[in-house]
């Protein structure tokens, strides 16, 4: 079940390994057929070998003293000639195994990535992606954790394990033909030692792997000191030996029960390895005594099968990374499994999905603007769905064309205006309407396709700069004159073209040829990619203090620009900074979560209201500062 909001509910989880066979094959039906019937192969191989020794020993008994031919020899010659073939099997099917069985992981881990993308994406709000919970689910999903085991890990552990246990089987038959009670007694007695090693294993890890949130914060203690953009206070103010410190007494704790865990298996193996010595020395006593007595025609030939088949069922008792790649590595195959599969998604195409606007806001060769009032009517808004309201009922029309100012104290729901107007969030109550058509479920991801905004947190995208703007809008991305002049617009010009690649330069020196770009220039990037997203019919342009690092003047320069190239769309600018919006065509103060204001920047200072006040009040602090 999904909400609007994108939480799912995860599905009780089957046991996995049904499920993730059943994705395999259809996901990758030759891979998986063949992986399988390598897994089979090389897990039969050895059993036939373990006949043909048996077969062997008997005919090298019965040819003792009889020279080197007749056809007691040629039996023997033949069962040397199937012994080396099987081993000839059993190693290229067991290389074979491995490769595909790493090839098909590789492959349900990929798929499954994409399944989790698909699903996380699918929602057109971004709640559920700062839902802890919800990230977790992701988090757990591709493997992460103390130990990296992603989906496809399990499908290669699984295909390890059932070479295992062919031959175990095989092998146990094969003790119940030398002695009937022998294999079965055997089977099970080691099969249960297996389920305990294995439990006791797993349980030495499950407690760091279940300890995501714990986890995080140790890994945070040890990596801040060496992550670029902390590394140089982290030098200035001598605080490496701080988050070391952190670091240490935090792994410490977390990790004590783990630890013990440890101390309980290795005891255990112990126990296991002594008990295990004396059943084996007692079964080969029982097979060697029925051997030499000729007990039901036991033969050596039978003592040798069933030293070989009590060593192969050895094998199983042993619990090692396959047995933790089905343990941790199905848990995160169930995680995924649980996201619901997608289609991809498809965009809308060049017409709005909501408005039926006949031409884009922003002034054009094609002919003037004309486009639906944006509207909010009772618009309420709660986090979580909890009970605290961080909108109380707005009601709000902004025409085409006009440039709106929001502003209002921090804290006071300004942010939260912005995300449900520009169709990231949802609202708990009331309604958004362009031109009279609701932004729904249904039309919301349509809208969103006529909204660009620069965030405060904007994007910082590890691309190349011509894809940091044209994602603005991206079917125009061949557009290069309006790259250039949107570049230009955002004074980014001379810069782009001062990098070693031009355009093509990707923006991260974490890459090669890549350069770091400095705040301001980040800030440019993400103006020219609105302005291209305008350029090409978005409808609408939020301003969500994008300048909040600014200084005053930084920030009036920046809306000032702004006001200046947008002239004739829509806008809406969010701040907390009275003065820089003063050229908007109208102002909205925002209090506690409701409008208390509306008017043009004179009539509120003429209301002597709180617009005029906090106005008054930031003035002279920066005149204060200014002086």
């Amino acid at each position: 079940m999904t909400t609007d909001t994108g939480r799912s509910a995860a599905p009780a989880k089957e046991w996995v390994l049904p499920a993730l066979v059943r994705y395999s094959f259809a996901e990758a039906p030759a891979v998986s057929t063949l992986t399988v019937l390598t897994a089979v192969l090389a897990g039969a191989a050895p059993v036939g070998i373990t006949v043909a020794i048996g077969e062997l020993v008997d005919g090298l008994t019965s040819a003792a003293g009889k020279g080197t031919s007749g056809s007691v020899a040629d039996d023997c010659y033949r069962w040397v000639a199937v012994i080396v073939v099987l081993f000839l099997v059993t190693h290229l099917t067991e290389s074979a195994r491995s490769a595909l069985g790493r090839a098909l992981g590789r492959r349900v881990t990929g798929r499954l990535g994409e399944r989790v993308m698909g699903a996380a994406s699918e929602p057109t709000t971004v709640g559920h992606l700062e839902d802890s919970a919800y990230l977790g689910r992701i988090s757990r999903a591709r493997g992460a954790g103390t130990i990296d085991m992603p989906p496809g890990d399990a499908v290669f552990g699984y295909s390890t394990r059932s070479t295992l246990w062919v031959t175990a089987i095989g092998s146990a038959a094969l003790l119940t033909g030398v002695a009937w009670w022998l294999g079965p007694i055997v089977f099970v007695v080691f099969t249960l030692l297996h389920s305990r090693l294995v439990r006791n294993y797993r349980k030495a890890v499950v407690e760091t792997v279940n300890q995501t949130t714990e986890l995080r914060r140790t890994s945070y203690l040890r990596d801040v000191p060496i992550t670029p953009g902390a590394a140089r206070e982290v030098r200035l103010f001598g605080l490496a030996g701080f988050f070391r410190d952190a670091y240490q007494a935090e792994w410490r704790t977390n990790m004590a029960g783990v630890w013990r865990r440890r101390r309980e298996h290795d005891l255990f193996v112990v126990v296991v390895v002594l008990l295990t010595g004396a059943a084996v020395a007692s079964v080969f006593c029982y097979l060697a005594y029925r051997a030499a007595t000729r007990a039901d025609g036991t033969t050596v030939g039978d003592l040798a099968i069933g030293g070989l088949a009590v060593r192969a069922l050895m094998q199983v008792l042993r619990a090692d990374d396959d047995d933790l790649r089905m343990g941790f590595g199905g848990k995160a195959a169930a995680e995924a499994l649980s996201f619901p599969a997608t289609e991809p998604a498809t965009e809308p195409a060049t017409e709005p999905a909501v408005a039926p606007a006949a031409e884009p806001l922003v002034p054009s060769p094609a002919g003037p603007t004309a486009a639906g009032a944006l509207t909010c009517e009772g618009l309420r808004f709660s986090y979580g769905g909890g009970a605290g309201e961080v909108l109380h009922g707005i009601d709000l029309t902004v025409p085409a064309g006009q440039s709106l100012a929001v502003v209002g104290l921090n804290g006071a729901g300004k942010t939260t205006l912005a995300r449900l107007i520009a169709g990231l969030d949802a609202p708990s109550g009331g309604s958004l309407h362009v031109g009279g058509v609701p932004v729904d479920d249904a039309g919301r991801r349509g809208w969103q396709r006529q909204v660009v905004a620069v965030f405060q947190d904007f994007g910082r995208y590890e691309l190349t700069v011509r894809d940091n703007i044209a994602f603005g809008s991206l079917p125009h991305a061949d557009d290069e004159d309006g790259l250039r002049a949107v570049a230009r617009q955002a004074g980014l010009l001379d810069f782009i073209e001062r990098l070693p690649d031009g355009w093509d330069t990707v923006m991260s020196s974490g890459y090669a040829g890549g350069v770091d770009a400095s705040g301001g220039e980040w800030q440019r990037i993400a103006i020219a990619r609105a302005l291209f997203g305008l350029r090409h019919g978005a409808q609408l342009l939020i301003m969500d203090e994008p300048a909040a690092s600014l200084d005053p003047r930084a920030e009036a320069r920046l809306y000032d620009t702004f006001h200046e190239l947008t002239a004739g769309a829509t806008t809406i600018a969010i701040s907390h900074r009275f003065a820089t919006v003063r050229k908007a065509e109208r102002v909205v103060v925002l209090d506690g979560g409701q409008i208390i204001e509306d008017g043009t920047h004179e009539d509120l200072l003429a209301a002597d209201g709180r617009y005029a006040e906090l106005f008054r009040l930031q003035a002279k602090r920066f005149e204060e500062v200014a002086s």
